[in-house]
């Protein structure tokens, strides 16, 4: 099975595609998921225009746990979630990680309130949809399991797939170089000219990355099993998440 595919062109079907609607900011939230969808790949293709797609499904991973993060401390600082069961803790390496409930829940379930679904249903709709039993898809909470148990190892950040399936880039290093290139989508703010919207508000960043990785998912689905798959995205996502940067 080959790992390397070729860039899907318009995986949401146009600009015009609509996942929200009848709230303040459905516009920019659609605008902001497409432009993730259509140019997220684009830094990791070839000079034939593939892409490696473990790395990309790392590299979407990464970033979601890292909006994840932003999303969650943009609540917090404007009052609107709590702070007391975030903490930071630094291991015997000296690296310092975050850890918190809410912060797992709002990464994997989401939060209607923000009109966030949540990356695990943005990964197992498709899945399902296309024929797999939940026989088929990787269990969550061994998810979390096995990245807190590699933390503080030479595995650490590592997703626990095959070495067929593994990234060419470590998840820290792809979540450090993809932001560099993401965050001015969330912010629409271009060379040329600022986006018609303004930019995003922080709290809903997580919303946007988590639905663009499941259209690039849907896209990529058959490139290997979805168990593989999630894997690579969940546990790159749960690891991105915990990152607090020096």
């Amino acid at each position: 099975m080959s790992t390397t595919t070729p860039t899907p062109e318009h995986p949401t079907n146009g600009a015009t595609n609509t996942i929200w609607k009848d709230f303040p900011e459905a516009a920019l939230l659609n605008l902001v998921t497409t432009e993730l969808v259509r140019n997220f790949p684009r830094p990791l293709q070839d000079d034939n225009r593939r892409v490696h797609t473990p790395t990309l499904f790392a590299a979407l991973g990464s970033v979601c746990g890292f909006a994840t993060q932003t999303s969650l401390f943009a609540l917090i600082q404007d009052g609107l979630r709590p702070e007391q069961d975030m903490m930071a803790h630094t291991l015997a390496g000296g690296r310092t990680f975050l850890f918190g409930e809410q912060l797992n829940q709002l990464l994997i379930e989401g939060d209607a309130t923000l009109h966030n679904p949540g990356l695990w249903p943005c990964l197992t709709g498709p899945a399902l949809q296309k024929g797999c039993t939940a026989q088929d898809l990787p269990d969550v909470n061994e998810q979390f399991a096995c990245v807190a148990s590699r933390l503080g190892t030479a595995n650490e950040g590592k997703p626990d797939v095959s070495a067929d399936f593994s990234p060419l880039i470590s998840v820290e290093d792809l979540r450090e170089a993809m932001w560099v290139y993401i965050e001015p989508i969330f912010l629409q703010n271009y060379p040329d000219k600022p986006g018609p919207y303004g930019p995003l508000p922080k709290h809903l960043w997580s919303t946007a990355i988590n639905v663009a990785t499941g259209l690039l998912f849907n896209t990529m689905f058959n490139v290997m099993p979805a168990r593989t798959a999630m894997t690579l995205i969940v546990q790159s996502a749960i690891f991105g998440s915990k990152i607090l940067e020096n």
